[in-house]
């Protein structure tokens, strides 16, 4: 059974045979006697800070630790130490969701640590397009992300298939950038009100950060925000209007909302739906907004198994899927103008191939095929029980084929091929 790795460094996720196995942030605490990764070293960074790290997944480089340690010389070895503990969870082959943002050395990066690490990697695939690939969506759309140092923005195609087009990030606009933010404006208000500052020291820090987290992750979007900080046998507490967070971060969203101009509709993951104020602040400026399921990556991966996974062994990135819950009817997939052709869609097949013989589309009359302007269709009859696959997928609707494509039917499994001339 294939895992499903989903790369985010606030939260690693990785689900196996429907279970969520793990799930930890990227953030790492190296020192002499050992590393702690995730939750646990999050709740440390605070105290410890020269030996906390959190950029490492993200930047996916073996540039050397400031102050190296006898496990970590470099963030490489810290990716190597945290894909081990989560290739120590799944011996099965995995398939790896990854940001559109990632370069192809990036994506080499982490296919050899990977690797390394214990992971049998079978195939990558775009998160944005696997998440949106199970959900109705307009033919345009963005897909936002947040990571700790900042915010994904994918644009989408979606007609019959979901295809990524560009993807750019939004920086210092990350998880830990309005944690930072939020942090202070909270140890202001403890000043102000209790004449005791909670950053001056590290244990006092890490209180305050960690109950902000807190808030944050548990989703209490409606709350104002409590904070009690014990130092020296005295408690104290704060409280702040949820309004007053939101504020503090519209100048970071208003970056986002600048990236976003010109588009109408945003798919949020769940990450960035439970954010303070964001949601909110994106259909104020009249966007149409839908929050995803935090299994929505995991959920796209495992209906599209067959079109992700390389059984070749050659590993590619996968940036296009069917979009079988978002297909439009076959009279407005039949309608849809220039996009599907702006995307650089590849050319129809003209061949299907059985063994070494290969027989004209127009000819072809094991499977219910249909040439639509220059595109070919596999539809079969919505009243009957459907005995077609395509690339291993039960066929539940009109689906177009596309060169490469295998067509499972009771007379056997044919190839489609494009032959030219």
């Amino acid at each position: 059974m294939t895992a499903i790795l989903e790369i985010n460094d606030t939260e690693l996720l990785l689900y196996h045979r429907g279970q969520r196995l793990y799930r930890a942030p990227a953030i790492a605490i190296a020192r002499e006697d050992g590393l702690i990764f995730g939750e646990a070293a999050l709740r440390l960074a605070r105290i410890h800070p020269r030996q906390a790290h959190q950029q490492y997944l993200s930047r996916l480089s073996p540039d050397p630790l400031a102050h190296p340690t006898r496990d970590a010389a470099n963030l490489a070895d810290l990716i190597y130490h945290q894909l081990r503990e989560v290739a120590a969870l799944c011996p099965d082959d995995m398939v790896i969701a990854v940001p559109g943002t990632l370069s192809t050395e990036q994506l080499g990066v982490l296919l050899g640590i990977g690797q390394e690490a214990g992971l049998k990697v079978c195939g990558f695939v775009d998160a944005a397009v696997a998440a949106v690939s199970t959900s109705r969506a307009p033919e345009q759309v963005c897909y936002l992300d947040i990571y700790l140092q900042h915010i994904n923005i994918t644009e989408l195609i979606v007609n019959d298939a979901v295809q990524r087009t560009r993807a750019y990030e939004i920086r210092e606009c990350g998880l830990s950038n309005l944690l930072d933010g939020w942090v202070n404006l909270i140890a202001d208000r403890f000043v102000r009100e209790t004449r005791f500052d909670p950053l001056v020291t590290a244990d006092t820090e890490q209180q305050l950060y960690n109950q902000v987290y807190d808030w944050v992750m548990d989703g209490a979007l409606n709350a104002d925000v409590a904070v009690e900080i014990q130092h020296a046998d005295l408690r104290r507490k704060v409280e702040v209007p949820r309004a007053a967070l939101e504020q503090k971060a519209a100048t970071r969203y208003a970056r986002v909302l600048e990236a976003l101009q010109g588009h109408q509709a945003v798919r949020l993951s769940a990450r960035a739906a439970r954010v303070p104020g964001l949601s909110a602040r994106l259909r104020a400026a009249g966007l149409l907004v839908e929050p995803l399921a935090l299994d929505a990556v995991a959920a796209g991966c495992t209906t599209h198994l067959s079109r992700i996974r390389s059984p070749d062994g050659e590993l590619r990135l996968v940036t296009r899927l069917p979009g079988a819950a978002t297909r439009p009817s076959p009279e407005s997939a039949a309608a849809t103008p220039a996009p599907d052709r702006a995307v650089n869609t590849p050319a129809a097949p003209t061949h299907l191939l059985l063994g070494h013989s290969a027989r004209p589309i127009a000819l072809f009359t094991e499977a219910p095929l249909e040439v639509d302007a220059g595109t070919v269709w596999l539809q079969p009859d919505p009243a009957l029980p459907s005995l077609l696959k395509l690339n291993g997928d039960t066929v539940t609707g009109r689906v177009r084929i596309e060169p490469g494509d295998r067509i499972e039917t009771p007379a056997g499994t044919f190839q489609a091929i494009r032959v030219e001339g």
